[in-house]
């Protein structure tokens, strides 16, 4: 219950404050949470691990200072959604790639977007939503109800459904109804993965995405957005990922998710400032 009011106080603050206002409160908290080390050591270990640096490191330092603030106004982003029209959404988020997804569609599968928690992520779906697409995210489901009523609503109001992780035997329904599901590809929310190779180390990503799209037939696409400027991103929706379908399943898997590790790693260390990772995937 703490929890939710907490999120209506901030939700309340992003409301009633102009754009440049709540994004200054929002660095400030950003600064804070740097200072008194919130999840720290786990960003300062990604950031170290994609570039190959000491995590103690100046330049480590500093990009995880840029994480912090990034992460703090992607948050004023998503507060701020149910009072930004589908006009102004349009304007901040310049979008390429949406003849991925016609072309994919008209396989009749569905698609299966993989992404990873680089820059507005949450935005990116609800852009892709208020073009026409039927798309769902999934989410983690939390403790209290009301909690759960809030992000979903927040998420809804530009058309983007949702569902829970825990629930994966409905992401065949929406498939088979030609739809979209957007399932992030970087974190293991459940602790099953087996270590797979990643920035030359070993890291416990999920195979979810890969799997759900050889069961199923559906195209798998990668879809990234980045900020570009202190108000608008660039979103990003690439080409198909060529599956190699015929063969041992272990083996598929392995040999898809390599495909796909490639286009994150490439996104991630673009964009490592973006890389809103508060986790430690490593199996090292």
């Amino acid at each position: 219950m703490l929890i939710f009011l907490g999120y209506k106080f901030v939700e309340l603050i992003a409301f009633t404050t102009p754009y440049f206002l709540t994004y200054f409160i929002a660095i400030i908290v950003g600064k804070l949470s740097f200072a008194f080390g919130l999840y720290l050591d786990e960003i300062k270990t990604n950031v170290s691990n994609v570039l190959n640096l000491d995590k103690n490191s100046r330049r480590v330092l500093r990009i995880v200072g840029r994480i912090y603030i990034n992460w703090l106004k992607n948050i004023v982003d998503f507060l701020k959604l149910p009072i930004i029209s589908k006009e102004k959404l349009r304007e901040r988020v310049e979008i390429v790639g949406l003849d991925n997804l016609d072309k994919a569609l008209k396989k009749g599968r569905g698609i299966v977007i993989f992404t990873a928690h680089i820059g507005n992520f949450e935005w990116g779906a609800c852009r892709v939503a208020i073009e026409g697409y039927k798309i769902w995210g999934t989410s983690l489901e939390r403790p209290y109800n009301r909690t759960n009523k809030f992000f979903e609503n927040r998420r809804l109001v530009k058309g983007v459904k949702i569902i829970y992780a825990n629930k994966i035997l409905n992401i065949f329904r929406i498939l088979r109804n030609n739809e979209i599901i957007a399932i992030p590809t970087d974190l293991d929310p459940f602790g099953n993965a087996k270590p797979t190779e990643f920035f030359g180390k070993k890291a416990y990503l999920p195979t979810g995405a890969v799997q759900i799209a050889l069961k199923t037939g559906a195209q798998l696409i990668p879809s990234f957005v980045i900020r570009k400027s202190k108000y608008k991103h660039y979103q990003i929706i690439g080409k198909p990922i060529k599956l190699q379908r015929e063969g041992n399943k272990e083996e598929l898997i392995k040999i898809n998710m390599a495909k796909v590790i490639r286009v994150i790693e490439k996104y991630i260390k673009e964009n490592i400032e973006e890389w809103e990772m508060f986790h430690n995937i490593w199996a090292e």
